[in-house]
């Protein structure tokens, strides 16, 4: 798919209609590359003559070359997008495996020179359908001409989902907190190794979201350089950014400690629950010993036993067995064992 923008008199952003290498001129702003086609890619070429990236090379690019600028003045960015999963479930029966990852990193190329951004990316994003709709209406008047501010626009709406997330995450955390540490609430409903699962599930979405987090700092890092754009009008915004991003990596070291502990406190529940079934397993044994004691000895076959003889001899034993019976069940109820 490929969807291009020109910018109005305004500065705001407006759709373009392509059909061809022929509708893609120089005045179009922001050209926006979502698996492109082999024959997008060529309208890409012969428009404008650059060569673009393979999906799988964004993939593969080592941590030192995702930011550069090379010979024709272009400057090259590949930077993670973090997306939650709608149809996320933690059902370990679930089939597709894409279903089972509460969110998703996708890797987006920035292609900029002083005219033009161009964007490659492998999926629809969020925070793309949040900046379209942001520079469409235009609030703060920015002028949109200057292809910088569609990237320093997108990174801020990169920033903007990652703090949602963390923040959704933050309130599961303390949804979690409430129920778990409900001592009713955690025997009589809860399935604690399920809660394990989610855990561990909000512990992967929190290291993706670092992984961001610190790949945004480094772009912002490039970016704030004295010759990455050529201009120091973009500084305040970059700082600005800069500063939000350490913001919310604090945040995020905070909610991995909070998701520790809660994920401590639910194993330690776990392991007693577990203590609690083998004890009684334990005590059951001793439960049964003293009757079948009882009762092995009144089945040999001697003539010198006790109560052996007469007509009450049968309802002696079967006292003495339920008397051997009762007592320890007494006994381990009131220490509370069973």
């Amino acid at each position: 798919m490929l969807e291009a923008f020109y910018a109005t008199e305004r500065g705001s952003l407006e759709d373009a209609t392509i059909n061809g290498s022929f509708d893609l001129h120089p005045e179009l702003v922001w050209i926006d590359l979502i698996a492109p086609s082999q024959e997008e890619q060529q309208w890409i070429l012969d428009a404008y003559e650059r060569n673009l990236p393979t999906l799988k090379s964004l993939e593969d690019i080592s941590s030192s070359a995702r930011f550069y600028r090379d010979d024709d003045g272009i400057l090259h960015i590949s930077t993670y997008f973090l997306t939650k999963n709608k149809n996320f479930q933690s059902d370990r029966e679930q089939e597709d495996l894409e279903n089972t990852l509460a969110a998703t990193v996708h890797t987006v190329a920035f292609l900029l020179d002083k005219t033009q951004l161009i964007t490659l990316r492998g999926e629809k994003l969020v925070a793309f359908r949040a900046f379209r709709a942001r520079a469409r209406r235009n609030d703060y008047s920015i002028d949109y001409k200057d292809p910088v501010w569609i990237l320093l626009g997108l990174l801020e709406s990169k920033l903007d989902e990652l703090s949602d997330i963390l923040e959704d995450t933050h309130k599961y955390l303390e949804e979690y907190s409430a129920e778990v540490l409900n001592d009713h609430h955690r025997e009589q409903i809860l399935d604690l190794d399920d809660m394990i699962t989610r855990l561990a599930h909000q512990e992967d979405m929190l290291g993706k979201a670092q992984l961001c987090l610190t790949d945004l700092r480094r772009v912002l890092s490039f970016l704030s350089r004295p010759r990455a754009l050529g201009s120091h009008i973009y500084d305040p915004d970059i700082r600005e950014m800069s500063e939000d991003v350490r913001s919310l990596l604090e945040h995020n070291t905070f909610l991995f400690q909070k998701l520790k502990f809660l994920l401590d406190i639910t194993t330690g529940f776990a392991n007693t629950e577990m203590n609690e079934t083998f004890k009684r397993f334990s005590i059951l044994p001793s439960m049964l010993a003293p009757p079948m004691l009882v009762a092995s000895i009144y089945g040999m076959n001697t003539e010198v036993l006790p109560f052996s003889h007469g007509s009450t001899s049968f309802w002696i034993v079967i006292t003495l067995v339920l008397t051997f019976l009762i007592g320890p069940t007494i006994y381990f109820r009131w220490k509370k064992w069973i």
